[in-house]
């Protein structure tokens, strides 16, 4: 048994890689904004959490839930990334920031 975290995996590209890895025999931690990651959390047999890459606790939550139902993880899929929009010289450093800190 193999566990992986993927956020973002609410739908789209992040939630093909949650199926994907089901398909593949790991078992799943899921984090989205919406609720979405909690119900294919469901669907897949795994974990869903609704919450931010920018929370510490929801981060927290999801790997301690993920610890406390397999005793370990073997792979974490940070699909997570929302760059800055705007003119290159003109983005707030806030923008930045938060840009940054979401990717890592």
């Amino acid at each position: 048994m193999k566990v992986a975290l993927i956020t973002a995996a609410g739908r789209g590209i992040g939630a093909g890689v949650a199926q994907e890895l089901h398909q593949r025999g790991y078992q799943l931690g899921l984090l989205s904004p919406s609720e979405a990651a909690t119900r294919l959390g469901e669907e897949l047999g795994g974990i869903g959490i609704q919450g931010s890459v920018l929370e510490p606790k929801d981060l927290s939550s999801l790997v301690d839930e993920a610890l406390a139902r397999w005793g370990r993880i073997d792979a974490v899929v940070n699909h997570t990334g929302h760059p800055p929009k705007g003119d290159l010289l003109e983005i707030p450093a806030e923008d930045w920031q938060r840009g940054h800190d979401m990717v890592l």
